[in-house]
């Protein structure tokens, strides 16, 4: 099943059992996207939170991962949940071709219509504090810093 978004932008929900898929995808571009993080910690985030185990735990307990799709191809992934504090953006990773051409927004919109179906007042996800373009663009669509989560980590908000 494939879910159509935008401009040929779709999704396509990843099933537990396909989450060695995700992981294969998420282990280059960790390593790609956070290139200024020490390398133990980013092998030890892959190995923690993305292996193929934890991925379909995640999926298991509630996570919603899909794999996003341009024109039927797989270009990335992205993963939320509704928590205590509204509804969790967890991943948002495009590979590096295909960031810059508007995929995001699309993908932000539908995360935010999902939130609001759930009941949730906002949309907070963490992005690293290295990430300042990240930062740009989730402030291009409305998220705010909220706070410092720690050495690494900002916690982004938008109201809903």
């Amino acid at each position: 099943m494939v879910i159509p978004i935008s401009g040929g932008v779709a999704l396509e929900p990843v099933p537990p059992e396909h989450s060695g898929e995700v992981s294969e995808m998420a282990y280059p571009l960790y390593w790609e996207v956070y290139d200024k993080n020490p390398p133990e910690r980013v092998k030890w985030f892959l190995d923690t939170y993305q292996s193929p185990e934890s991925i379909r735990e995640q999926i298991l307990s509630g996570t919603v991962y899909d794999f996003i799709l341009l024109d039927g191809k797989r270009v990335g992934y992205m993963a939320y949940e509704k928590d205590s504090g509204g509804m969790r953006l967890s991943k948002l990773y495009l590979l590096k071709e295909y960031r810059g051409k508007g995929i995001g927004g699309h993908l932000l919109d539908y995360v935010e219509e999902r939130a609001r179906e759930a009941g949730a007042g906002c949309v907070h996800l963490e992005v690293n504090q290295y990430r300042t373009r990240s930062q740009e663009f989730y402030q291009s669509h409305g998220y705010v810093p909220d706070e410092r989560m720690d050495d690494y980590r900002i916690i982004m908000r938008k109201r809903l």
